[in-house]
């Protein structure tokens, strides 16, 4: 009986939805964006862009900047300490319970990885 009054549900959403289909299909292939129609110059746009270089507007022109990478500050064993002495303090949020750590669980964290350094240290 559940069997056939879903079959039949299906059936009718189906038929639902072909039946209006039809009135989205032209929203979907128009393009609604008006062109761009440009009220400068190629000649202007290049003296804009080199009066703003030589401002200081744009760094370094057409140039990209790369930043080197720094390695990261703490260590893996030192974040997995402080991860695990967050999660054994309550200082890490849980699912909709939001946690502010106070003072003394910081430093109860900074402490942990302060600990895992000389650990590391030594298994080398």
């Amino acid at each position: 009986m559940i069997t056939k009054t879903f079959i039949t549900a299906a059936i009718a959403l189906i038929g639902a939805i072909v039946t209006t289909a039809p009135a989205f299909a032209g929203d979907i292939s128009e393009d609604h964006t008006p062109p761009f129609v440009s009220t400068l110059t190629r000649a202007e746009v290049i003296a804009a862009t080199l009066q703003a270089r030589d401002a200081g507007l744009i760094p370094g022109g057409e140039q990209f900047t790369f930043i080197e990478e720094q390695g990261p500050s703490l260590s893996r064993a030192q974040v997995r300490a402080e991860t695990l002495e967050a999660l054994r303090v309550g200082a890490i949020n849980r699912r909709e319970k939001n946690a502010f750590p106070t003072a003394a669980q910081l430093e109860s964290i900074r402490m942990a990885g302060l600990k895992a350094v000389p650990m590391t240290m030594a298994s080398r």
